[in-house]
């Protein structure tokens, strides 16, 4: 792999670290505005968990899928 093909995917990287940092902050304004006051609380806790539980998932999906492209740099 190039140094150049290596580049563009730390920039993907990023640029998907943002948006999912976005996102997840979306989650509760969006949240809090969507639920009714008496199940505010536990929609919102609902979706703070499923936030959560996705980013843990996503470093074991992506993290094989980065790996395999940094050693192919370093070969």
């Amino acid at each position: 792999m190039c140094i150049d093909c290596y580049r563009v995917t730390v920039i993907f990287a990023m640029f998907g670290k943002a948006f999912i940092s976005f996102g997840y902050s979306v989650v509760f304004v969006y949240a809090s505005e969507i639920f009714p006051t008496e199940v505010r609380n536990i929609g919102v806790g609902t979706a703070a968990m499923c936030a959560r539980i996705s980013s843990m998932a996503a470093s074991y999906v992506g993290g094989p899928l980065v790996s395999d492209r940094l050693t192919a740099v370093s070969d």
